[in-house]
């Protein structure tokens, strides 16, 4: 198994899933972990090395739809991202739909930011701040539950 930390980061995870993708490395042998969580079946495996042979073509509606699910922080984040990247790259465009197993999920995750981020628009308000303090005018508070905010 191949274990990798992309910080939780899309470019990182894409730059490495680029580097999967073109040595075709299956998805059930790479596992993402967070930092401080080990992998019960990591293994001593490192990404290879430059770019491989296989050239894949991926629609740019897949990039932003897997984008906009790495917004979602939950478990197998990056995994799931992988495995609809894999699926499709070798012409299962169908883990894209919403009626497939992974693109369901896929779809349910994006849903899940989507209503997030419009709670941080609807229900956050600012309120002012007495003007003998220091600091901002306006504060507010809001921690969301999935990476909606740069």
């Amino acid at each position: 198994m191949i274990n990798l930390d992309c910080d939780d980061l899309f470019d990182t995870w894409r730059q490495q899933a680029r580097w999967l993708l073109s040595h075709e490395v299956d998805p059930s042998v790479v596992s993402w972990a967070s930092e401080g969580v080990s992998d019960l079946f990591a293994s001593d495996h490192q990404v290879p090395e430059g770019q491989g042979p296989f050239q894949a073509r991926i629609p740019r509606a897949l990039l932003d739809t897997l984008g906009q699910a790495a917004q979602y922080r939950g478990d197998q984040r990056w995994s799931l991202l992988y495995e609809v990247l894999w699926r499709v790259s070798h012409g299962d465009r169908t883990a894209m739909m919403a009626g497939d197993k992974l693109g369901s999920e896929l779809q349910r995750r994006i849903k899940q930011v989507r209503r997030e981020a419009h709670h941080l628009h609807a229900f956050v308000r600012f309120i002012e701040r007495p003007q003998d303090l220091p600091g901002p005018q306006y504060v507010a508070w809001h921690e969301p539950a999935h990476d909606i905010l740069h």
